[in-house]
């Protein structure tokens, strides 16, 4: 891992729906040592074309939601946090938030590779084989230093608090769907 500074921007990608709240806890061991700034970013990853842009929008105060109440409930105080939600592919949003917050650090929560590709494996041997394809391409592509944290919980955010109510969403701290929007 590169050395890190003494202000660090620390781009964090989140699945919300199996988010590894262990991720955190090395965040917060950051934050401990050096002025940090945590970009909590979540990608919202349509396999169909979405009807109307309102379906967008929904999901996109949701997981602002959502990113939110985890940063509230398990960052320091001592960060700073940037929500950031973004459309399109995962590995390819991910790269382009990193370069647009001029992020120092990817702190990348990781389950490893699928049971296929690990599969694949036996007949096929492959350096790097204990990393996701996500994994591989953001260390490989990514403007600044990536550390894959393997993951060993899986938090849902949904399943655990539920989706917002109509309510909660207006009074989020970030009411108004203002995300990056999908490069075409």
């Amino acid at each position: 891992m590169q050395n890190l500074g003494l202000s660090e921007r620390v781009l964090v990608p989140i699945d919300i729906t199996r988010c590894p709240l262990e991720v955190f806890e090395v965040l917060n061991g950051f934050a401990q040592e050096r002025e940090v700034t945590a970009i909590l970013l979540h990608v919202v990853c349509l396999r169909v074309a979405a009807p109307e842009n309102r379906v967008y929008d929904e999901l996109v105060q949701e997981a602002r939601w959502y990113l939110q109440r985890l940063a509230d409930r398990h960052i320091d105080c001592s960060a700073s946090t940037l929500i950031r939600i973004r459309i399109g592919n995962p590995a390819e949003q991910i790269l382009a938030e990193a370069k647009a917050e001029s992020a120092t650090l990817i702190l990348l929560p990781s389950f490893g590779p699928s049971f296929w590709n690990r599969l694949k494996l036996l007949w096929k041997p492959a350096c790097g084989a204990v990393l996701s394809s996500l994994a591989g391409k953001l260390t490989r592509e990514a403007p600044c230093g990536v550390f894959v944290l393997p993951a060993r919980t899986s938090f849902n955010c949904e399943r655990t608090w539920g989706r917002p109510t109509e309510k909660a969403l207006q009074d989020s701290v970030y009411p108004s769907p203002s995300y990056r929007p999908l490069q075409m």
